[in-house]
């Protein structure tokens, strides 16, 4: 059992300093091509909205403010029978600017449901050769979308970026340290040709790639739509490409609760059955750190100790790192708070994940 608790605790400390090495000796991912304005694709953005009353707002006036020619750039929001003020600031907006337009979702389509629902009618009325996908409460960097664009290169279906949490109080602080950790894990082992997924909120599709898949409407329904429609590009031989470019980075807002935040936890884990063998491997790994370290404390409290602080030191440095390089300021104590944190997060998580309970997302169940 030690031998077995100490190989784990090693595989873990391996991946974390495999995670360091590469956010260090990385830069930012630079775009394949410098497209002029006179040469920029028409492209839609389609946005899936349920009651996003807090967030809608704040989501279109940063995609109306992008810096793409407007004729060329046709925002598309999906309400997904709202029963809160979205359609009415929706409304506002679509009366403001020409190029925005409101859909309103009534039935499914095919396989279809929820957000892949919307994203699978969006796609029926949108224009350009390029889709970009992202969520009612993302608000896009003002390059967003020509940053996304000017990564596509031949044979290219997905070119997804990177989002981050920002938010004010303790949980969006966790949030935010929790989704630059786990994006710049993702972005490690795609750097060593370890594919992961599409981040749902962030990405951009080909018009060509997505209807060789057939759409979400032909597309096995998944809660985890993203990963389904990255998992079927790829099957179609198209490369995918994860990047992470200051142009480029989304600020999502934080799940207000707890409650709400064990939910998008279940959802990531309900989804995640479908992930390869390998990313199980991992996950195995990472879930076993907390274990396998009670263990050794009991037969060599020592050893257990310096594993731990071997774990930390990794993990804050390599938080630091990432702040820094996105001229955040980091904060010790919330570095440290992270590791209380994220091990009581895991533990609901898992309680959370076994209950006999349908999964509550956006006020409907799975």
């Amino acid at each position: 059992m030690i031998f077995f608790a100490v190989g784990l605790m090693t595989l873990f400390v391996c991946i974390q300093l495999m995670n360091l090495i590469v956010a260090i000796s990385a830069r930012f991912d630079q775009p394949s091509q410098v497209i002029p304005d006179n040469e920029l694709p028409e492209i839609s953005v389609l946005v899936a909205a349920r009651n996003e009353e807090k967030n809608i707002a704040a989501c279109i006036q940063h995609l109306v403010a992008l810096n793409y020619p407007k004729h060329k750039l046709h925002i598309l929001i999906g309400n997904d029978q709202s029963n809160d003020n979205t359609e009415k600031i929706i409304n506002e907006f679509v009366n403001q600017y020409p190029n925005v337009t409101q859909i309103h979702i009534t039935k499914e389509l095919g396989k279809a449901k929820g957000k892949a629902n919307v994203l699978a009618q969006l796609a029926h009325v949108a224009k350009g050769d390029y889709f970009l996908i992202t969520d009612a409460d993302i608000q896009v960097s003002i390059n967003w979308a020509r940053t996304l664009i000017s990564f596509f290169k031949p044979n290219v279906g997905i070119v997804s970026g990177t989002t981050l949490v920002s938010g004010k109080g303790f949980l969006a602080n966790m949030q935010h340290i929790d989704w630059l950790y786990f994006m710049g894990l993702l972005l490690s082992f795609n750097r060593i040709r370890i594919p992961s997924t599409a981040v749902g909120n962030n990405m951009a599709i080909t018009k060509e790639a997505y209807l060789r898949t057939g759409g979400y409407e032909n597309i096995d329904f998944s809660v985890t739509e993203d990963y389904k429609l990255f998992e079927q590009v790829r099957k179609k031989g198209y490369q995918t490409i994860n990047m992470i470019n200051p142009d480029s980075i989304n600020i999502s807002a934080p799940t207000q609760n707890l409650v709400t935040l064990l939910n998008q936890r279940k959802r990531w884990l309900t989804g995640a059955k479908e992930l390869p063998y390998y990313w199980w491997i991992i996950f195995a790994i990472y879930g076993s750190f907390w274990i396998s370290f009670i263990v050794c404390l009991f037969i060599n409290t020592q050893f257990a100790l310096v594993f731990l602080a071997i774990k930390l030191f990794i993990q804050c440095v390599t938080i630091y790192w990432q702040q820094k390089q996105l001229t955040i300021q980091p904060n010790l104590v919330h570095l440290l708070c992270y590791e209380v944190y994220t091990l009581g997060l895991t533990l609901l998580t898992i309680f959370y994940f076994i209950i006999p309970k349908k999964l509550n997302w956006k006020n409907r169940y799975y």
